[in-house]
């Protein structure tokens, strides 16, 4: 069995932090190339939509833009490496203290402080990858001066929130003793539950504004394919899609086999009847093969690891010392310690999570293929196709990335490796279906 030191915390560390940047810098590299090479054809599907001179104009700016997130990237790890190693967790933790004297309140001020200074190192950075290179390229409508005030506003909304939501898990925490890092697993798992489960609830629907979908034949067809794959469709409604959701352009909200057919406005605007049945599909994919339920499983698994490893790290004065936060200033004192852990965590497990990034992204991927393909098989591989191409609004960028990069940056995948998958599918049709069907009868 590997015993745990400070010099093994230490080098996995900076060795993690090292690849972190080497890593990105190569992959910026690729995503620049792979946009180069591909622009000068469009690809197949997007025809319609795209001419050279877009290609090209999106090859640069997928460029650019990958070199601005380098640039973040860059000055994250700088602030991990500082506060650790060059001792910025120790200053804020004395300063504080000296203020406060080792509470759950210092603890409280030093957490409030660590995110209020992340905030502020990376809104000039943010500022220029996500405002200023799309202005360039004119992809920006907003004016700069209004960007500024709406994102300087949302920044410290949200840390006014953070700051009494904080300061709850922090009592908490101290009553739970020292299995409180199973009380923010416990409380973590709910959030994910609620995430990835009751999201989907017609209650989380029910308030926005909705209307009846007009077209009855088309709602019957629906009402028959969900039929077929073993649901039940109570009715079937148009809205507009909330800004904060982005799973999905067809939610079918419910539990079990009773099933609200919720169609986003843009989504009744852009696809044809075969089209939209192609997305109902892949939503009805999501839900027989239990996706929802396998990233639930994933997300907790490894939330449970963190916590694991940080309730450990509150009671071992090698977990301070591997990163170079003294625990004469943290361990040594009463109490869970779990704010100097948290402290901790905000810092470093932003990197040391860096190498599983490609691991969640592939199999979240797999599961889109595999949605994919079950349209495919049950609708059919064009029209499924087709919607996507309809539906895909972000063309300012390349519509073939790098496969690495996109593995590490992109939760799901890019709509142009989406249908080059299904370009590449072989299965069966409803047409293969119809054909055996009709031999077999004969």
């Amino acid at each position: 069995m590997i015993s745990i030191t400070a010099s093994l915390i230490e080098h996995t560390f900076l060795s993690i932090l090292a690849l972190y940047v080497a890593l990105e810098c190569a992959l910026t590299i690729m995503q620049t190339h792979a946009a180069e090479r591909t622009c000068m054809s469009v690809p197949r599907g997007f025809e319609s939509k795209l001419s050279l001179a877009a290609v090209r104009k999106a090859a640069d700016y997928t460029g650019d833009l990958a070199q601005a997130n380098l640039l973040l990237t860059v000055m994250g790890a700088a602030f991990a490496l500082f506060m650790t190693y060059g001792h910025g967790l120790d200053l804020l933790t004395i300063f504080t203290q000296t203020l406060l004297g080792p509470s759950i309140l210092e603890q409280w001020v030093l957490l409030s402080t660590i995110v209020l200074l992340m905030m502020l190192i990376e809104l000039p950075f943010g500022w220029w990858a996500r405002f200023r290179v799309k202005e360039r390229y004119g992809y920006m409508r907003e004016p700069r001066s209004h960007w500024l005030k709406r994102t300087l506003a949302e920044a410290l909304w949200g840390w006014a929130i953070f700051m009494p939501v904080t300061a709850f898990f922090l009592v908490l925490f101290e009553y739970a003793g020292v299995r409180w890092w199973l009380v923010a697993w416990g409380l973590w798992c709910v959030y994910l539950i609620w995430r990835w489960l009751f999201a989907r609830v017609e209650g989380i629907f029910w308030a926005r504004r909705s209307r009846p979908f007009e077209n009855a034949d088309t709602a019957n067809k629906v009402r028959n394919l969900l039929a077929k794959h073993g649901l039940i469709m109570t009715d079937m409604i148009v809205m507009t899609r909330p800004a904060s959701w982005d799973h999905s352009n067809v939610v079918l909200a419910g539990w079990g086999h009773k099933r609200r057919v919720v169609v986003f406005a843009h989504v009744a605007k852009l696809l044809a009847e075969d089209e939209l049945l192609a997305i109902v599909a892949h939503e009805i994919g999501h839900l027989r093969h239990g996706h929802a339920f396998v990233r639930l499983l994933i997300h907790m698994v490894l939330s449970f690891a963190c916590c694991a490893f940080a309730g450990w790290g509150a009671t071992q004065d090698v977990f301070f010392e591997g990163f170079h936060y003294s625990p004469l200033i943290t361990s040594h004192h009463t109490g869970t310690h779990a704010g100097y852990v948290l402290a901790l965590a905000l810092v470093t497990f932003p990197v040391l999570l860096y190498p599983l990034s490609p691991f969640v992204n592939f199999f979240s991927r797999l599961l889109q293929y595999d949605a994919d393909r079950y349209a495919a098989r049950a609708v059919g591989r064009d029209a499924m196709m087709r919607a996507l191409v309809r539906l895909h609004r972000d063309y300012s960028t390349s519509l073939t990335p790098s496969r690495l990069y996109s593995l590490f940056h992109y939760r799901r995948p890019h709509a142009g490796m989406r249908v080059a998958s299904l370009l590449k599918y072989k299965g069966p049709t409803p047409d293969d279906v119809q054909s055996s069907n009709t031999v077999t009868s004969s």
